[in-house]
């Protein structure tokens, strides 16, 4: 029984865009602290490859994370806001993608094959690591705000929630 009162209650308020963006917007924040490949060598491990202070992208990505919170935030009372974590969950997506595209295209050694590193003569193989999954999931949860968002105010405009009947003068 109170699980359909919470569920009602979200519905009715529109609460799940907030918390789908903050959920996202968590998932990026930790997404950038992770590495974009890790070297596992030997198969024994994974060592990060990276990972020492977040660049420009990487402060701009959360950036949009925390715009994308105050858009789905807003859009509980303006539809037209709901567009904001939609787009901010774009830009993460596309960042992600075009991110691990050109670090793959620039990395001395293939992706996923066992290669013998240069300087210690170990097998050793690239792989990806967890940070383009991660801001992924996030961009993923962004747009669901958005269209969350989007989906909670035309339930509303449609008469969907509980209202006070229409009075009859006579």
């Amino acid at each position: 029984m109170k699980v359909r009162t919470i569920t009602r209650f979200v519905n009715n308020h529109g609460v799940s865009p907030i918390i789908l963006s903050i959920a996202g917007f968590v998932t990026v924040v930790v997404g950038v602290h992770q590495g974009i490949f890790h070297v596992a060598p030997g198969y024994q491990g994974t060592i990060n490859a990276g990972g020492e202070a977040l660049n420009r992208e990487e402060w701009l990505l959360v950036g949009v994370g925390a715009v994308g919170v105050v858009g789905a935030a807003l859009s509980v009372r303006r539809k037209r806001l709901s567009v904001v974590p939609v787009v901010g969950g774009g830009i993460v997506l596309f960042e992600a993608f075009r991110t691990t595209i050109v670090a793959w295209s620039t990395l001395p050694y293939p992706l996923f094959t066992e290669t013998t590193y240069r300087s210690s003569g170990e097998p050793v193989m690239f792989i990806l690591g967890a940070e383009p999954f991660m801001l992924i999931a996030g961009g993923v949860l962004l747009v669901g705000a958005g269209i969350a968002g989007i989906r909670g105010y035309t339930d509303r405009e449609n008469g969907n929630e509980m209202s006070s009947p229409p009075s009859t003068s006579a």
